[in-house]
C-alpha cells in the first residue's frame, strides 16, 4: 500500500486502463496512488463526439466538474433518463444508484474532473453498466 502523506500527482502520469470506459481516457488518484481510503478523484478526457456507456455506482455518490467542453449528460432511473446540457464550469451530481452517462457534443476534446466520496478506488464504487460499450 502507498503511504498516506501529502503529495502532488500528475494526472497525465496515472495509469489509464483503456478498457474501463472506452473511448474515454481516465487518470484516477485513489488508495493506490495516495494511500487515502476515503476519496477517489479522477480526470477524464473525452474525445470529440465520444460518449461512455450509461452506468451507476451502487455504493457511492459521484460528482463531476466540466472543466472543458460542452457535454450532454444522461441522468435518471432506467426507463426515465433525462438529457441535460452541461457546459464548462458546471457540476453534475449523481447519487448512488442513479444512472448517468455523458457525450461530448463538440469537435474538440472535452475534460471532466470527478470524485467519489468515502471510496478508496473505482472498484469500491460498485459500477454497473446498463448498456453495451460504445466505441468510436
Amino acid at each position: 500500500m502507498v503511504e498516506k502523506k501529502p503529495r502532488i500527482i500528475n494526472s497525465e502520469e496515472l495509469d489509464q486502463n483503456p478498457d474501463y470506459e472506452p473511448p474515454l481516457k481516465l487518470g484516477i488518484a485513489d488508495v493506490h496512488t495516495t494511500g487515502s481510503e476515503t476519496i477517489t478523484m479522477g480526470r477524464t478526457i473525452i474525445p470529440p463526439r465520444a460518449r461512455n456507456q450509461r452506468h451507476y455506482h451502487a455504493n457511492k455518490d459521484a460528482c463531476f466538474f466540466v472543466r472543458k467542453g460542452k457535454l450532454k449528460i444522461f441522468l435518471g432511473p432506467d426507463g426515465d433518463i433525462e438529457e441535460h446540457i452541461a457546459p464548462e464550469n458546471h457540476f453534475i451530481y449523481a447519487p448512488a444508484g442513479s444512472i448517468h452517462g455523458l457525450e461530448n457534443l463538440t469537435d474538440e476534446t472535452a475534460e471532466v474532473i470527478f470524485t467519489y466520496g468515502n471510496c478508496p478506488d473505482k472498484e469500491a464504487a460498485g459500477t454497473t453498466y446498463v448498456e453495451d460499450r460504445w466505441d468510436l
